[in-house]
């Protein structure tokens, strides 16, 4: 588990500088996530912000909302909650760059005093229960090799009447083909994922841990649209990242890195996974 842990640290470490050139460099979000497009959405940046407001709104963040972002990157959700919502929202990260890169952000942005950014595991945080009225994880729980460890501590650490918000990939169905196998691994190494949870496993483990009024939105066709920009992004530059790689100028990681940009188009266009948001109470 702490090898684990130590290689996902390690790897939003390296890989910080490439996503922000690479996927939010054009935008103030700040965001590692896909986001999600509308018929009035005509930039990636505002997809990205969509999908913040998407996620607030169903869980009614509101001023002085305590909110934990589980998983908070480089504090872009964080930023944005406390900037436009009012919250006070706790960020944690296994990364040290990440936590330092986001209070850094968190000040130049005016709201130092409304976030805490913190190198914990989102697993065992060691924070009190019943310290917050929203767990927010937006990409972030499939980090997790055993999902349902996540939903106990989400559960702890909610207040009475708090709310959970996941927005993630998810399996529709088990790879059976070879080819799909292939995929489903090329995308698991690449982002140093264990694994990616089934819808309906995920809900049953809700269950079992005691939320209630669990709801789902299946958000593939709004995904979709960022899925494939970051397939054609990286189409253009996996040619480049081989010989930056030969000349020993990028880490081998990044070449992992780039053929799961390549899979995560092919997971999505064979039916295999997609993307969806779960909500539960406690």
């Amino acid at each position: 588990m702490e090898e684990y842990k130590q290689k996902i640290a390690e790897y939003f470490d390296v890989t910080l500088p490439y996503y922000k050139c690479f996927w939010h460099r054009d935008s103030e979000s700040n965001a590692l996530h896909y986001g999600f497009w509308d018929q009035d959405t005509r930039t990636l940046s505002e997809a990205l912000l969509n999908e913040n407001k998407f996620l607030a709104e169903i869980t009614q963040i509101r001023r002085e909302t305590r909110v934990l972002d589980a998983g908070c990157g480089i504090g872009g959700s964080a930023i944005w909650l406390a900037k436009n919502r009012g919250a006070y929202v706790v960020g944690v990260t296994l990364s040290k760059r990440q936590a330092e890169k986001a209070k850094e952000l968190a000040q130049k942005h005016g709201i130092d005093k409304k976030t805490e950014f913190y190198i914990k595991d989102f697993l065992n945080t060691g924070f009190l229960n019943n310290s917050f009225d929203v767990i927010w994880a937006l990409e972030s729980v499939c980090y997790s090799e055993d999902k349902k460890m996540f939903l106990k501590e989400a559960f702890r650490l909610l207040k009475s009447g708090g709310r959970l918000v996941v927005a993630d990939g998810f399996l529709w169905k088990e790879p059976q083909l070879l080819e799909e196998k292939k995929i489903y691994k090329d995308f698991l190494k690449g982002l140093m994922l264990p694994n990616i949870a089934k819808v309906d496993r995920f809900r049953n483990d809700m269950e079992t841990v005691g939320f209630r009024n669990i709801k789902f939105w299946d958000k593939t066709a709004e995904t979709k649209p960022s899925s494939k920009i970051l397939y054609r992004r990286v189409l253009l530059f996996y040619p480049i990242a081989k010989i930056l790689n030969l000349l020993h100028i990028i880490p081998n990681l990044l070449i992992k890195n780039s053929i799961a940009g390549l899979a995560q188009w092919r997971l999505v266009k064979s039916g295999l996974g997609g993307y969806g948001v779960f909500y539960g109470e406690k």
